[in-house]
């Protein structure tokens, strides 16, 4: 089963979040600030990260740059979101993959879920991914 790992400050967002994803039959792991993001997805071994920008100790573009530097980790897909739209620019320039903004909905969720994790030999890391210029950016 391909694991998520989803990073918010924020207990309802990041339970509701969770609750999403698995509903789609992924398995999630949540953290409550960017440092225990950073701890849980350096190994490596998550599909995909759905992370907050504005969070304690890490924000959402620092845990992306840091991640793109680990070795095991450089290739998982990270999602930043934020209620800000200007963020996207942070975004782009850590390598996100894809932006949400907040409040997001169930289908720009699902529209992620399917966008990174739906591929025919269920390797996240065989997506040829988008370039940064072209980032997918989801509203809702």
């Amino acid at each position: 089963m391909l694991k998520v790992l989803v990073v918010d400050d924020e207990p309802t967002i990041a339970t509701l979040l969770a609750e999403i994803v698995e509903e789609f039959g992924y398995e999630v792991t949540v953290a409550f600030d960017g440092r225990q993001g950073y701890e849980l997805a350096k190994g490596g071994k998550f599909s995909l990260i759905i992370s907050d920008m504005m969070m304690p100790y890490l924000k959402g573009n620092e845990l992306c740059l840091r991640l793109k530097q680990e070795p095991l980790a450089q290739k998982t897909c990270i999602v930043l979101m934020s209620a800000v739209p200007q963020m996207i620019q942070l975004s782009q320039s850590c390598q996100a993959d894809a932006f949400i903004l907040k409040p997001f909905d169930i289908s720009a969720i699902h529209q992620i879920l399917e966008r990174f994790l739906s591929k025919p030999d269920n390797n996240p890391h065989s997506l040829s991914l988008p370039n940064i210029e072209n980032l997918p950016y989801f509203t809702p």
